[in-house]
């Protein structure tokens, strides 16, 4: 079965009072939190399993999660890689998707890119004028070694984990959407988002 991991472990601290993932965004008339929002567009693309995995300011967040599988990290302050070994825990997966929080969820016709350019290979993502953007998916096989690391060590990190890969394993689909490249932490960058997107 395909995976979707929704990563909301941080602090969430740049977007203000409001947690990111409960902004308020409006799309054919219809207002949705960005969290529903980000599960409704996996739904589309024909994710059945959704993973939530949260660590700092959970409990509102988890309200929303309608359909999700929750994945509570205790320990956040362990640091990203830790809540997302912790999502990892506990099943297995054809192939997973890692949707940060604060980026939005591209085109059912991306994430379909990306499934086809992971066969053979161990890593897709989109990337847009040279730029390498979210989501990125991941084989089962890089996913089983994620799980083994040690979230105390030092090359606890996904980036550091990705680098270890061989880089002709890594798929870069070229897109034709800026929105790979958006990161939304910020309360300007998101009313820009908002604009664009309504």
């Amino acid at each position: 079965m395909s995976t979707a991991i929704i990563l909301a472990g941080g602090r969430s601290s740049r977007s203000g009072r409001i947690h990111k993932g409960l902004r308020q965004i409006t799309t054919n008339g219809i207002g949705y939190s960005w969290l529903e929002y980000q599960i409704l567009q996996l739904r589309k693309a024909g994710y059945q399993r959704i993973i939530l995995a949260t660590g700092f300011r959970p409990r509102r967040l988890l309200a929303k999660a309608t359909g999700t599988l929750q994945k509570h990290n205790p320990t956040p302050e362990n640091g990203s890689f830790s809540t997302l070994v912790n999502a990892l825990s506990g099943f297995n997966s054809g192939h997973t998707l890692l949707v940060p929080l604060d980026s939005p969820v591209p085109s059912t016709k991306i994430l379909h890119q990306l499934r086809l350019a992971l066969k053979g290979n161990k890593a897709a993502k989109p990337s847009f004028s040279g730029k390498g953007g979210h989501p990125l998916l991941l084989s089962n096989h890089v996913v089983k070694n994620l799980k083994r690391v040690d979230v105390h060590a030092d090359e606890a990190r996904l980036d550091k984990q990705l680098r270890l890969l061989d880089n002709r394993s890594v798929a870069r689909v070229k897109v034709s959407s800026a929105k790979v490249l958006c990161n939304l932490n910020s309360e300007t960058q998101w009313n820009r988002y908002k604009h664009n997107k309504l």
